[in-house]
């Protein structure tokens, strides 16, 4: 199961220290979503976290510097939905989808994040728009489900229906960035990496 972190809105305290024990936790990518953020800020952004890492981060605004810092891809969403010309090959698309009709052409996409598959963690009021039976129904319909990614509210006791309903990863927001500290977070990644492995997930 494809392991995603995404980055809150608002800057956090301990933020880079939270996204490099992520991926030292073995997370397949980070996203940088940073929707305030103008161009310095998120270059000094994506210059605190370690080089090493910069391949297993996607970026959700500033498609620009991309190829600055070799990152892994892009993600497009509502305000960044085109992919600009200039940018180099080999960088791996993903995209947002909150509808069932918003899931068609996924063969351009490295993935995409279906939701709110639960009611959110991150966002008081934000709930899940699907049912089981409405996943049931998606799945059923389509020839590339392996490529959504299930996001919000998501917690490690989620995964294993997740991955039976056909999901080929899960993204986590809140679970991680609400931790307490770098004991906390710790303690979660190793959780989360249990259930995958209890599981075979």
């Amino acid at each position: 199961m494809k392991l995603i972190a995404i980055t809150p809105e608002l800057p956090h305290d301990r933020e880079v220290e939270f996204i490099t024990l992520i991926l030292e936790s073995g997370f397949d990518y980070v996203h940088v979503r940073k929707p305030d953020f103008d161009l310095q800020q998120m270059r000094h952004f994506i210059e605190k976290i370690p080089q090493l890492y910069h391949d297993r981060l996607k970026l959700h605004s500033h498609f620009e510097l991309a190829a600055e810092y070799r990152v892994a891809g892009l993600h497009l969403n509502r305000r960044a939905c085109t992919v600009p010309s200039c940018l180099p090959d080999g960088l791996r698309l993903s995209r947002s989808c909150h509808t069932a009709n918003e899931l068609v052409e996924l063969s351009r996409y490295e993935y995409v994040f279906l939701s709110p598959i639960f009611d959110s963690i991150s966002k008081r009021g934000y709930a899940s728009r699907f049912s089981q039976g409405d996943l049931i129904e998606i799945f059923k319909h389509l020839d590339t489900a392996s490529r959504i990614v299930a996001l919000g509210g998501i917690m490690p006791g989620h995964l294993v229906q997740l991955s039976h309903l056909g999901f080929v990863g899960a993204a986590f927001l809140g679970y991680l960035f609400n931790s307490k500290g770098a004991d906390e977070l710790k303690q979660k990644l190793t959780i989360i990496h249990n259930t995958i492995k209890c599981y075979n997930l």
